[in-house]
């Protein structure tokens, strides 16, 4: 009796086909899942998860971050009034983090500067403070002019250039800001106090556009008699109101000075 031929028996099961189609389907499922919970995401979740990634990464210092770009309105619209204040809560910890973080920087130059000002036995009439806007240094007007004149004494752009010299090395915008005693003023160059405090502060601005300060940063502004820091009843108060305050000025401030 002839044997059947096994080779012409069909092999059971489906199509080898059949399993490439099948992953096809599953990744196109799994891929259509995650648009969609994309699509409902929880915003307040998504900034603080980016902002643990941006700091476990060592990406606070500078450069453009995932942080700085403000969300998309796709994502506003699927956000709750509870989400939105979560939302307002983290940002408001990423801008108390920077503001922490450009203090340090802030009491760094301080340092410096007060260490300076020590060398050439300026201390106690050149002072330095960290404000809410910045950091303020404040040079008492014996030290850059004589009293009622806006001509830099001589031997205060040495003092001046050593200034500059720190200060450069934050990129941070820079006001000049004059200020006076309430003693009336009436001459030629300078008819009133606003004159002269404005050409004081416009002195030293153009003194460190020499010391290659760049332009772009700095500003003057002159007050006059208006912004005492003591009262005008004595010449010793009066030669505290006299003054000039570089201020260097918070990065996370300068929008608000503007308004």
């Amino acid at each position: 009796m002839r044997r059947r031929n096994k080779s012409n028996n069909k092999s059971s099961g489906l199509p080898g086909w059949y399993a490439t189609y099948s992953d096809m389907v599953t990744l196109l499922l799994t891929f259509f899942v995650l648009l969609f919970s994309f699509s409902t995401i929880d915003a307040a979740k998504w900034k603080a998860v980016v902002t643990s990634v941006q700091g476990a990464l060592g990406m606070l210092d500078g450069g453009t971050s995932l942080i700085e770009v403000p969300l998309s309105n796709s994502l506003d619209e699927g956000v709750s009034e509870g989400e939105r204040d979560k939302l307002n809560e983290v940002e408001k910890i990423d801008e108390f983090l920077k503001y922490q973080e450009e203090t340090k920087k802030l009491e760094d130059v301080q340092g410096k500067l007060k260490d300076y000002l020590a060398s050439k036995g300026l201390d106690s009439v050149v002072f330095t403070s960290i404000e809410e806007r910045g950091l303020v240094l404040r040079f008492t007007d014996s030290v850059l002019f004589e009293k009622g004149r806006a001509e830099l004494l001589k031997g205060s752009n040495e003092i001046l250039k050593g200034v500059a010299e720190i200060i450069k090395q934050l990129d941070n915008p820079l006001r000049i800001e004059g200020h006076t005693d309430n003693l009336a003023i009436h001459t030629v160059k300078f008819p009133s106090n606003w004159e002269l405090s404005t050409t004081r502060a416009t002195t030293v601005l153009q003194y460190f556009i020499k010391m290659n300060i760049d332009p772009k940063r700095l500003s003057a502004v002159g007050y006059g008699e208006f912004h005492p820091i003591a009262e005008n009843d004595s010449e010793e108060n009066r030669r505290k109101n006299r003054r000039v305050d570089i201020v260097i000025i918070r990065q996370s401030q300068q929008y608000k000075e503007l308004q």
